[in-house]
């Protein structure tokens, strides 16, 4: 399950919008939200890509995605 809220606040710090998050990855806006709002699941590389554009380190990549 995704920490939302954890994931919304770093995108915000790092300027990132839906919009942005969604063509970053080639996802449809509601793909986007769907994923940003944990209604579906993201998967590893999706999660790389995202670390990488957002520029988490490896601790706060885990918070956000590995929650449990």
């Amino acid at each position: 399950m995704v920490n939302t809220r954890m994931l919304k606040a770093h995108m915000t710090l790092k300027g990132v919008n839906t919009r942005a998050l969604a063509d970053a990855l080639s996802w449809s806006m509601s793909t986007a939200y769907r994923k940003i709002n944990g209604e579906v699941a993201f998967t590893v590389p999706e999660v790389q890509l995202v670390k990488d554009l957002l520029e988490l380190d490896a601790p706060t990549t885990n918070a956000i995605f590995f929650c449990g």
